[in-house]
Parts: C-alpha cells; structure tokens; sequence
C-alpha cells in the first residue's frame, strides 16, 4: 500500500510505489485512484506539503496512461480538495477538521439546537426502508410515515435524516413543525415520550437525493447513522437513518470503564 512521504516539508515528489494490494481489476482504474487519493487527502496525509502528485506521477504510481490519472485529479479539483492551475504541480488544500475548534458543529444525531435550519425534501405515507418496517413488526413493503430532511448550520449542509414513524403519529406535525424544529422537540411537544434510543454507525453510500442536497458525488462515501427511538415500555416510536458529510467531525464518546457504559459529553455552546 502507498504510504507518503511523513516529512510534511518534502519539496520533491515521492517516488512511484506498487499499489497492487489495493486494487481491485473489477473497479474502473480513475475511480480506485479518486479514491486512494481522496481518502489520503481526508486522513490528513497531504497537509502542509508541496509534494502531491500530478498526472505524470500518479500514472507511474499506478501503473496507467496520464489520460486515466487525469480524471482523478479533476475530480478532486471540482470537489476543492485539490487546487489545480496551468504549469504548476497540484496542491492539496484540505485540512482535516479539529474536534476541539470552532466552525461546524460536531456531528452529535440527536442534538437539538437553535442553530440548525431544516429542509423538509420529501414527507408522506408511502413504502419505506424494510428495516424500518421490521422496528414496527411489519412485513418488507409496508407503507408508513416518512420525512426526509436537510439539516443546515448556519447555511452550510449538515446532515440529511430521514425518519419513519406510523402514520398515527407522523400524521399529527405541522409542515411547519418539520422544517423548523428539530424532531424529538416536535415528539414531545404531542406528550411522546422518548426513554431509550438505540444507535449504529456505519459508512456506506448515499441515495442520489441526499448526495444532491448535500453536494457530493453519487458513489462518495458517507457516515451513516441508525438510530430507533423506543418508549418506557420498549415499544418503537422512530426508525430515523441519517447521512453525514464524512468531512464533519463526529462526537467524541467516553466509556467509564468502573461503570460499563459509553457516554457523550455535552457539547459547550459556540
């Protein structure tokens, strides 16, 4: 596997590395090297450095023509990860994040907030997720309450959620409940009490509509969270699945290990 030159001063380019281990003949070549690169820029690996590799360089590094290593690089340009210009080498211009700094908020799923906006995309009775189906006990197909919903913070895309209750209860909010409150507010403005709620995280690759609003490519991965939300006697409340630009922070969770159990801080207010 490729491993960057550590020294974050280095002036000259690395050198050409097999990357053998970690292609797969089944995938289009530009796609495997958008995404080795995009992931390196992501980690942090480019920060500071004058030494990312133009056309000529990944072409040796992956062993294809400079035609195929072009399409990565513009890629990459487009999404501002990469700064490009006539004659001069491209510069990684990405910074990971710090958790600990200001700007977006840290991504926390069931955080309520003044700050955040809402987009209401999609809302109605119709099928939906059969996992979600299978939280209510119902067969794959059924058709229940659903919202999709863009988050914003402060005008920039946060996250997209979408939510599945029974009709019953989706039926009962606003339209304008669901573009400007954050849902467990509207759940417990109608006397739901939520006691427990169960969580996942994963990644995975959003549908074309929350790639759309959240303004990346079709196939770019995501952090996804699953979260069911239950009452004092177990019984499901929500089935909620949220995509999270994998460029946000996610919140810090700290075990007690005497005790057993993760929990989250409380984030301070901005």
């Amino acid at each position: 596997m490729y491993m960057p030159n550590e020294s974050a001063a280095a002036d000259t380019p690395s050198p050409a590395v097999d990357d053998g281990d970690v292609l797969n003949p089944d995938v289009p070549m530009q796609q495997q090297i958008y995404r080795q690169l995009r992931a390196e820029i992501i980690d942090g690996l480019w920060v500071g450095r004058t030494d990312f590799p133009g056309e000529r360089e990944l072409a040796e590094r992956f062993n294809v023509s400079v035609v195929t290593a072009r399409t990565p690089l513009e890629r990459l340009g487009e999404e501002g990860l990469v700064e490009r210009g006539r004659g001069k080498r491209p510069r990684a211009v990405y910074v990971p994040p710090d958790h600990e700094a200001g700007g977006l908020p840290v991504f926390y799923p069931e955080e309520e907030g003044s700050e955040y906006g809402y987009e209401l995309l999609e809302v109605g009775v119709c099928v939906v997720p059969a996992e979600a189906s299978r939280l209510f006990g119902l067969p794959a197909g059924s058709r229940l309450w659903q919202c999709v919903r863009l988050r914003v913070f402060e005008g920039v895309p946060h996250l997209v959620s979408h939510n599945v209750q029974l009709p019953e209860v989706g039926q009962r909010h606003s339209l304008e409940d669901l573009r400007t409150k954050p849902m467990m507010s509207i759940l417990s403005a109608e006397g739901i009490d939520v006691t427990t709620i169960r969580r996942r995280l994963y990644a995975g690759t959003p549908p074309p509509i929350v790639s759309r609003h959240l303004g990346l490519y079709l196939d770019s991965p995501v952090s996804v969270c699953v979260m069911t939300l239950h009452d004092e006697n177990g019984a499901p409340i929500e089935w909620i699945r949220s995509y999270v630009d994998p460029k946000l922070p996610v919140g810090e969770e700290v075990r007690d290990v005497r005790k057993g159990y993760w929990m989250m801080p409380t984030r301070e207010a901005n």
